[in-house]
């Protein structure tokens, strides 16, 4: 009877996980396809974008201009005193 019992469990579980990993598989198949298109979709905009990168790159576009002075220049930190307690 127990046996009976344990292998039956056994089967049944054998079962259900035959049948959850069947579909995860197929989850993983969909997500699999999305994941392709998306980075189908990647390597086309990164085509586009080398394109106009050297297209960019292959204007010359004189020296750089001089940064303006900075008004708002930070002042430089001041040296604190510390204060020793005495004994």
């Amino acid at each position: 009877m127990t046996r009976t019992v344990l292998c039956g469990v056994l089967a049944g579980g054998t079962l259900v996980l035959g049948l959850l990993t069947a579909l995860v598989q197929a989850e993983n198949r969909e997500r699999g396809a999305r994941l392709n298109e998306q980075m189908e979709a990647a390597r086309m905009l990164e085509g586009v974008t080398r394109d106009t990168a050297a297209a960019v790159l292959g204007l010359d576009w004189g020296p750089l201009p001089v940064p303006a002075p900075n008004v708002h220049t930070p002042a430089a930190p001041r040296a604190h005193k510390r204060k020793v307690a005495k004994l």
